[in-house]
């Protein structure tokens, strides 16, 4: 038993209500899982229900989570790891999301540019309903250029600032986050209409 509420009418029309927010990184080790689990936590927490946490190929997102209660929503974040070709095809759907996370520097968002180019290979339109995540792990912050992100016809562009809170191994603790963490996470949801 999920504690899933009843689902009216048929299965295709319950998919069809049901989200998925795919968060993919333009490569491993970018922060994909600590973005996903940060997703989870804030959704959860905005919509007052516990959203759906899945993995790709067993990683680690479940070690992230601040909590482990059963799903109260069929809406979902989905850590696709560094996989944005895949993700882009499930995130083609009009009510799923695409969330890119990559590196808070120029480079980084090239990366993401690029990440961008190979989603609108799924679907043209799909760009328009992606969030960049820009992750920054450094002690003095970086103003990477995101104009060509924004050229690109992007849904949005976060900068997710460094902090200690993230930086620990192991489940994230949502009364630790710095203000700018909150902040950042709001950000995304509003971006993704969430």
């Amino acid at each position: 038993m999920t504690g899933l509420p009843p689902v009216p009418g048929t299965r295709r029309a319950a998919v069809q209500r049901a989200r998925t927010v795919l968060v993919a990184g333009v490569s491993g080790g970018t922060g994909t899982t600590t973005v996903a689990a940060l997703l989870v936590d804030a959704a959860g927490a905005r919509r007052g229900a516990v959203v759906q946490a899945s993995d790709h190929s067993g990683g680690e997102l479940a070690s992230r989570l601040p909590r482990l209660d059963p799903a109260s929503t069929r809406d979902a974040v989905h850590d696709a790891g560094a996989h944005v070709l895949p993700a882009a095809h499930l995130a083609a759907a009009p009510e799923n999301a695409l969330v890119v996370v990559g590196r808070a520097s120029d480079e980084g968002a090239a990366d993401a540019v690029a990440a961008l180019d190979t989603a609108a290979t799924a679907d043209p339109s799909l760009p328009a309903r992606t969030v960049v995540v820009l992750v920054d792990r450094t002690a003095r912050g970086t103003a990477p250029d995101l104009g060509t992100l924004r050229a690109r016809g992007v849904g949005a562009v976060v900068v997710l600032r460094r902090d200690p809170a993230l930086g620990r191994p192991g489940r994230i603790d949502p009364g630790r986050f710095a203000r700018a963490t909150v902040e950042a996470a709001g950000a995304v949801l509003t971006a993704l209409r969430w």
